[in-house]
């Protein structure tokens, strides 16, 4: 065994045992633990504000250091009687004390606090939200084992699990409120959200991101109550088109954008990220983990699901066993060490738009070290005359396009709001029309993976100093309907004009693979319009100015699209079973797939009962993310073997295969193995070179 591996093995067996040396939870019965509430409980912080919060917990008597606590934080706007209320009861049942409150203006906090607002993810929520933990900690101090706390919550409960990690056992920046330190935080959970929104409303200081924007005008809501100096300050920002000065003004606010402090934050962090989000892109969350010290546990789950993405219901029930997990890990001390699975782990965005919407769809996966992985090049496609993406750049000069951005005179901010402020995409395009250029790749003559930040430079003429230039990369299958695989855009704001300029777009990080026969269409426009599944969107307000922009393409002004493309197409394993039932477990039905260049190879269905780590390093360099055990050992050789047919063969001439798994000749296994994770992953050979796949579970009940 390597030396490597040894460690990490190591390292896994000393991490559970320092956890579980601290203390011990009953065991979980098969059916849960029965559990009780206290419902609607009146907390006041330390600055006078009220909320009210519900806390769940089991029956059954503690361990002796009493239960681990979680807190669950719901979305914006919203309230903890939705499905927050659900996920804690589910928590509560596997053996934790939950809470879930209401955010500072929302939920029951609006009439108990009359004229006092949010101010919306700031340190007035962060303290709120240690507060919590404490005034818990305070109700049930025998229940509670404060040593053990978790956070978790999507949208703006994955901003306070963000901050929980940042700020767990730090004294707060100076505020008028708290000087000691906070509760140290053990594991988070944040879904779909970056950690710092301060970039996140406007895109790093060049545009406004629309819903931020509307914040800033918000009317007295049901639903929401904002504090009036934030509103008043961002209206400011608004009205002068200053997003760089919002940018410096969020970035300044004591407390409110805490991303240095994750670069040395020890707490175990597994953020899940939606492609295609309509509000903020995955990478910032992937550079934020990439910055967190090497020793801290972290990964990355890259899938669909929230802020306007479609719903799948494999990638769903995947995402939520894997947070199970994490907390079981790290605040349970379960033995499974779920921190050593892929750092990155990216659920591969279909290639049409029918597989993409569809909630049943089993989209392929990949696990990497990082995003993108370090076996990506760089292949270089030139914007030409013709809507051509060509990898030939321009020899003699070709006749440029016209981005133009038009509106009606005297059209502005209060006259984009007063028509809906962006809600009514065709009213707003039929005031300010969508200026939009394609550019189409040839067919790809082979299948293509794509795996990181596809890159646009635009070589531009401006004629104003003031735009916005957006970009949307689809793959245009050979049948069926284009699928958007990444965007983005950026506000420019120039010196001076007419000039030539430089303008970068860099859009989200994307992992695709673009089937054969298949193409790639670059759309630049001027609005930054984003399609997060079947609607599109405003993710940005448009300037209020009109602009004439050339695109150009002739020697010395060459704009380009740079993709981050894979050696090679990888292979994957995929089940629509998530869980085998030991006592009468069905066949359970695995399609392995590649592509048509790994026709013929050698492959191997890999399984583990202890774990996705340590990885074992492959001939070629790929790591496997199984932990070697003796299910490893008997699914290397189980050609013939009746319970597992297909684990062993040759894939087809499209680079698939399919086995199955079939226990039931062995039936009943063990009630002993309730709980556990079954792991399987595939490797494949083209000669001395092996490629393993990304790694899934199914859960033994």
């Amino acid at each position: 065994m390597p030396h490597d591996r040894v460690a990490s093995v190591l390292a896994a067996i000393g991490l559970t045992a320092s956890l579980l040396a601290q203390c011990t939870d009953p065991p979980l019965p098969a059916a849960g633990f029965a559990t009780t509430a206290a419902l609607d409980q009146l907390v006041t912080y330390s600055d006078s504000y009220r909320t009210r919060a519900d806390v769940r917990w089991p029956t059954a008597a503690p361990g002796p250091c009493g239960w681990p606590l979680l807190v669950l934080v719901h979305g914006w706007p919203a309230n903890k009687n939705g499905e927050v209320a659900i996920v804690a009861a589910e928590y509560a049942a596997r053996g934790y004390v939950t809470v879930a409150y209401d955010v500072r203006g929302q939920g029951s906090a609006i009439a108990l606090n009359p004229g006092r607002g949010t101010t919306l993810m700031a340190l007035a929520e962060w303290i709120d939200l240690f507060e919590v933990m404490e005034w818990v900690e305070a109700q049930q101090p025998a229940l509670v084992d404060f040593a053990r706390i978790g956070v978790t919550g999507v949208s703006q409960g994955g901003a306070h699990s963000w901050a929980a990690a940042a700020y767990s056992g730090r004294v707060p920046p100076p505020n008028a409120r708290r000087s000691a330190p906070f509760p140290v935080v053990r594991a988070v959970a944040p879904t779909v959200m970056v950690p710092s929104h301060t970039d996140a409303a406007t895109f790093d200081g060049t545009a406004f991101v629309d819903s931020w924007a509307g914040f800033a005008y918000a009317p007295p809501n049901p639903n929401f109550a904002l504090d009036a100096g934030f509103q008043a300050t961002m209206r400011n920002f608004v009205l002068a088109d200053d997003p760089a000065g919002m940018r410096a003004w969020m970035r300044a606010d004591p407390g409110r954008d805490f991303q240095a402090l994750l670069a040395t934050s020890t707490t175990a962090t597994l953020a899940t990220m939606a492609w295609l989000d309509e509000s903020m892109p995955v990478d910032p969350t992937l550079r934020a983990l990439a910055a967190m010290p090497a020793t801290t546990p972290k990964r990355a789950l890259l899938t669909t699901g929230n802020h306007g993405t479609p719903t799948n219901a494999y990638e769903a029930g995947r995402v939520d066993e894997v947070r199970r997990a994490w907390f079981d890990r790290f605040l349970k001390g379960a033995f499974e060490p779920v921190e050593l699975g892929p750092p990155v782990l990216s659920a591969v965005l279909p290639s049409s738009a029918a597989e993409y919407l569809t909630g049943s769809t089993l989209w392929r996966h990949r696990a990497d070290a990082a995003l993108p992985p370090a076996n990506v090049t760089p292949s270089v496609w030139h914007l030409r005359q013709g809507g051509q993406l060509a990898v030939a750049p321009p020899t003699t000069n070709e006749s440029p396009e016209l981005v133009q951005h038009t509106m009606p005179a005297g059209y502005g901010l209060q006259a984009w709001r007063a028509d809906g402020a962006g809600a009514n995409v065709t009213q707003a395009l039929a005031r300010m029309p969508l200026s939009n250029f394609s550019y189409t790749t040839p067919p790809f003559a082979a299948a293509t993976e794509l795996a990181g930040a596809p890159s646009v430079r635009l070589e531009v003429t401006a004629q104003q100093a003031r735009f916005l230039l957006a970009a949307r990369l689809e793959v245009v299958p050979p049948t069926g309907n284009p699928q958007i695989i990444a965007q983005g855009g950026r506000g420019v704001f120039l010196a001076n004009a007419p000039t030539v300029a430089t303008v970068v777009i860099d859009l989200s990080t994307t992992s695709c693979v673009v089937p054969a026969g298949g193409r790639l269409r670059l759309s630049v426009r001027n609005h930054y319009l984003v399609k997060s599944a079947a609607v599109e969107a405003f993710r940005c307000i448009p300037p209020f100015v009109p602009s004439s922009v050339a695109i150009e393409h002739r020697p010395g002004l060459l704009s380009q699209l740079t993709l981050p493309m894979r050696p090679q197409v990888g292979i994957d394993a995929a089940t629509a079973t998530r869980q085998l039932d030991l006592a009468q477990p069905a066949p359970v039905a695995f399609t392995l797939r590649s592509s048509a260049a790994s026709a013929g190879s050698p492959y191997w269905l890999l399984g583990s009962l202890l774990g996705q780590g340590p990885a074992t390093p492959l001939p070629g360099g790929d790591p496997l993310y199984l932990w070697f055990d003796s299910l490893t050992s008997s699914l290397l050789g189980a050609a013939g073997n009746p319970l597992f047919p297909g684990f062993v063969g040759v894939l087809d001439a499209n680079g698939s295969a399919t086995a199955t798994m079939d226990l039931a000749p062995v039936a009943p296994l063990p009630a002993f193995f309730a709980g556990w994770r079954i792991h399987f992953a595939p490797v494949a050979l083209s000669g001395s070179a092996a490629s393993a796949g990304p790694p899934l579970e199914i859960v033994l009940r």
